[in-house]
């Protein structure tokens, strides 16, 4: 059973939420920044609802190619395609009775929308290179760190899919509006992880302490889980001082405006123009994502450029990685 962490006012309102999703069996929106722990929500619907005998399959939306969304949620029948020998069924047959969990879901394609919302109206669905209608018995929970709303009214994400999908909205705040829930989060990966390890647990100092409980945690509890992990492998057993939590930056001063990027008559213009460009575009991204709490649509939005243009410059200028 999945066994969700917390203290605060927040806490206790998103497990009565929990609760309530898990009594009706019918779509439930998760919406919340990286790292807060929207797939353990699912689960935990999951595991408390009339599916819990049954499979809960997650799906990353973001890394299934739009030219595969069918096939690998509807499978194929034997030569549907070049290659395709057998019949293989998709993730949809897999979650049968169960639970389908659709991660990063303002990821897909409006084409795989349109699929999508189909799917989840009728309860069927035609695997690739088959005449028959397969019926379908599959909850659907969705999750994103997307403003879907706003994405829908930028014409990145269907209206109508939408508002089929958020039957039961669940917003879960970044850790830093719950700060109340820092206290056991931490102790439980600490103990966790020191049974893991096979190493003892640490102590901290008052100053280490405040600096835990205060820090805005801009990586939510992904980011203090894994700090966890780190203090146990570097200082297991030890008193851990404030000056032990290298994992924690100090918050970091303005980027310097691409005119003051220093330069020199002596080389190329369009090379100091390339140098001076580039220093701004990354000094921008990364600001930008800091501000948005890494959430990518929310800093592409407010950049004014589209999603996936505001990606490629993350990928060019080696910012992907998270």
């Amino acid at each position: 059973m999945v066994d969700i962490l917390g203290r605060s006012r927040i806490h206790v309102r998103l497990l009565d939420m929990v609760s309530a999703a898990a009594t009706h069996d019918v779509e439930v929106l998760i919406q919340g920044p990286s790292g807060v722990g929207k797939e353990l929500y699912a689960r935990r619907i999951h595991e408390r609802s009339q599916r819990a005998a049954h499979a809960f399959i997650p799906v990353n939306c973001g890394a299934l190619p739009a030219e595969l969304f069918e096939n690998e949620l509807f499978g194929h029948s034997s030569g549907a395609f070049t290659g395709a020998r057998t019949r293989t069924q998709g993730l949809v047959a897999e979650a049968e009775h169960g639970t389908l969990f659709l991660d990063e879901v303002d990821a897909l394609p409006l084409a795989a929308q349109v699929k999508l919302l189909r799917f989840i109206q009728q309860k069927e669905y035609r695997p690739l290179g088959s005449p028959r209608m397969q019926h379908s018995d599959v909850r659907i929970i969705a999750a994103t760190n997307a403003d879907l709303l706003e994405e829908a009214r930028a014409g990145h994400f269907r209206f109508d899919l939408f508002f089929r999908l958020r039957v039961v909205p669940l917003e879960v705040p970044p850790l830093r509006e719950r700060p109340e829930d820092i206290p056991p989060l931490l102790e439980h990966f600490l103990l966790r992880y020191a049974a893991e390890y096979g190493r003892p647990t640490v102590t901290f100092s008052d100053a280490a302490l405040e600096r835990l409980y205060t820090y805005p945690w801009p990586g939510n509890v992904r980011e203090l889980e894994n700090c966890a992990r780190y203090l146990l492998c570097a200082h297991g057993g030890a008193r851990v001082d404030i000056s032990d939590l290298p994992l924690l930056p100090e918050p970091k001063p303005e980027p310097a405006p691409a005119a003051a990027v220093p330069t020199s008559a002596r080389e190329p213009f369009q090379e100091a123009k390339r140098r001076v460009v580039d220093a701004f575009e990354r000094a921008y991204l990364q600001e930008s994502l800091v501000a948005h709490d890494g959430n990518i649509a929310a800093a592409a939005r407010a950049s004014g450029k589209h999603r996936r243009a505001f990606f490629e410059l993350m990928r060019r200028h080696g910012l992907t990685e998270r």
